[in-house]
């Protein structure tokens, strides 16, 4: 078959609170670089590989996207990533396009809310969902989401997915299911009554999508093993559910409200045996109804790195590809996991509460599904783009304490201002750039093998590189998805006549802020914002005032207002003197 010929690549993206900006900026180089790459070979098809002009140095060999796998921010990202592949008016942010139109990425990661009548954070503040809901449902107003939401999730120019990307491409979004899906064990093997057994609880889950096609008819599919939902574009329902489960993946708990979510019973009566396959004695517990409706929080709770259900999917599509390694996995990670602490908790009740909520946490995500499908990667199958940003100190490049302007307040800074996720979607443009240069490659005597391609002289002098750098005697290696913006890539000569600036991306400059300006903008806001969740929660209403006028307005603010400026300044961001 021609689909075994092609390289198979799963994208999984971590989530990341408002440092989505940098995963947007990879996943933007990263479809650029591939739609360049489809253009010259498309010439080069179209000419022959006899014709004078045709180009010897353009790698021939296909690379098709068959997964993509998101949580949270990450699975905000993986529905735009769909959604840009299908849009024939989607445009990359580059030279020719510095203000990102017509780019999905950037105006969800970078614009976000922002508008004439209010910014972001302007309208994360607002007050008038506790008015309309009667009830306190978050910390912070969600129709800044919502807005991003429907501005994105609307494709007016829809064409067939390119070469690049494959016609039977899964989207992967997880989710934390509140209710809960419940399942009775037998423990006598009878099957004959529920008093020998015990009920089990399973609380993650995804959803997962496929696009409409001449092979994947709409809605859910007749085969009962298939675990998936086929969508149409042109059916404004079936754009609600894509919003409903991005907006789910991304409902961050307590900070944002959750989503209530209702699917069909068909999909929850085959999610059993997704989970355990044949296994006898485990019988669900279906509820009653053709739906089946939970309350939805972020996925990142349950599963914030869904590489093993990314993985576990595209091996199932792909055996072969497996046991040939014609496959990658790419995470594209913005706070990777590097705490090495073993030590002990510590006997206080604070300290024991403090280290419960981190065990579970780490042995939910050790307990993740698929996880052994991703222990079981051979050498140069799985890859990690992390947020890397390097400064000048006495003569020499170090790392300074934040990679991400977005990171301070535990991810949540990008929401205060426009300039610190311009600066990471850059960031990540770059990353990505150096990574699919000089890392994102296979061994020379792998090439055929792996790449199902020869590769031509012209094309490995053009492409490839060695480790160590520049060493003609080093090891040498060939880029999985070369880019079309390199001359020469073993001595990093670039075409600057044709791509300018986007040839070698330079960063931007580190934001700074004024907190003085910050706290003009915000304070009142703030403060009214404390004010109004106070009396959400405190139904007395004299009680609810009491507390108001006494207490909590000026030391809720006080304590929010320490906590943006301490973590702000702690990592560089504030230019008051």
């Amino acid at each position: 078959m021609a689909s075994d010929k092609k390289f198979k690549l799963c994208i999984t993206m971590a989530g990341a609170v408002s440092a989505g900006g940098y995963t947007a900026g990879v996943l933007d180089y990263l479809l650029e670089t591939l739609e360049l790459w489809e253009q010259a070979k498309e010439k080069n098809r179209n000419l022959g590989v006899n014709h004078s002009n045709y180009d010897h140095s353009i790698p021939m060999h296909e690379v098709e996207i068959d997964v993509i796998s998101g949580s949270s921010a990450g699975g905000i990202s993986g529905t735009l990533t769909l959604l840009a592949l299908a849009d024939k008016d989607h445009k990359s942010y580059n030279k020719d396009n510095p203000n990102g139109e017509n780019n999905i990425f950037y105006k969800s990661w970078v614009e976000m809310a922002d508008d004439a009548e209010s910014d972001t954070v302007e309208k994360l503040l607002g007050t008038k969902d506790l008015k309309q809901y009667g009830e306190v449902r978050s910390l912070l107003n969600t129709e800044a989401i919502e807005v991003i939401a429907d501005k994105a999730l609307s494709i007016t120019n829809q064409r067939p997915m390119p070469r690049y990307a494959s016609k039977s491409l899964d989207v992967i979004l997880t989710t934390t299911n509140l209710r809960g899906l419940n399942f009775m064990v037998d423990f006598d093997g009878s099957g004959r009554s529920s008093s020998n057994g015990t009920v089990i609880t399973n609380h993650g889950g995804f959803f997962r999508y496929k696009l409409n096609n001449d092979q994947f008819s709409p809605g859910i599919p007749d085969n009962e093993d298939a675990l998936y939902y086929v969508l149409d574009f042109k059916k404004p329902e079936d754009m609600q559910y894509l919003k409903d489960a991005t907006l789910s993946t991304a409902a961050f708990p307590i900070g944002l409200k959750s989503r209530e979510i209702t699917i069909s019973k068909e999909y929850i009566k085959r999610y059993p045996k997704y989970l355990f396959g044949k296994t006898k004695g485990i019988t669900p517990i279906i509820p009653e109804g053709d739906n089946y409706s939970f309350s939805s929080v972020d996925g990142g709770v349950i599963n914030n790195e869904p590489y093993g259900i990314g993985l576990k999917v595209l091996k199932e599509k792909n055996q072969n590809h497996f046991r040939d390694d014609k496959y990658a996995v790419i995470m594209v990670d913005p706070f990777p996991n590097k705490d090495h602490d073993v030590e002990k908790t510590g006997s206080s009740i604070t300290k024991i509460a403090g280290g419960l909520f981190k065990a579970l946490r780490n042995q939910v995500m050790f307990n993740q599904d698929g996880i052994l499908d991703a222990l079981e990667l051979n050498d140069r199958t799985k890859f990690l783009i992390e947020p890397i940003r390097k400064i000048e100190i006495n003569g020499e490049w170090v790392r300074p304490k934040s990679d991400l302007a977005s990171a301070p307040i535990s991810g949540f800074a990008g929401f205060l201002n426009r300039d610190l996720r311009e600066h990471d979607f850059q960031l990540g443009r770059k990353n990505c750039q150096t990574f699919l240069r000089y890392y994102f490659a296979v061994s020379e005597e792998n090439i055929e093998a792996r790449l199902c391609e020869q590769v031509v002289p012209k094309a490995k002098e053009r492409f490839e590189f060695s480790l160590p750098p520049r060493d003609p005697n080093g090891k040498k290696f060939f880029p999985i998805i070369p880019d079309m913006r390199i001359l020469k890539n073993f001595n990093e000569q670039v075409d600057v006549t044709n791509f300018g600036k986007d040839a070698k991306i330079e960063l931007f400059p580190y934001p700074k802020i004024s907190f003085v300006a910050f706290e003009k903008k915000y304070k009142k806001l703030i403060k009214q914002r404390i004010g109004k969740l106070t009396g959400g929660l405190i139904h007395n209403r004299f009680a609810a005032w009491l507390a108001n006028t006494i207490v909590v307005k000026r030391k809720g603010y006080k304590f929010v207002r320490n906590a943006l400026y301490n973590s702000l300044k702690e990592n560089g961001l504030l230019n008051d003197n």
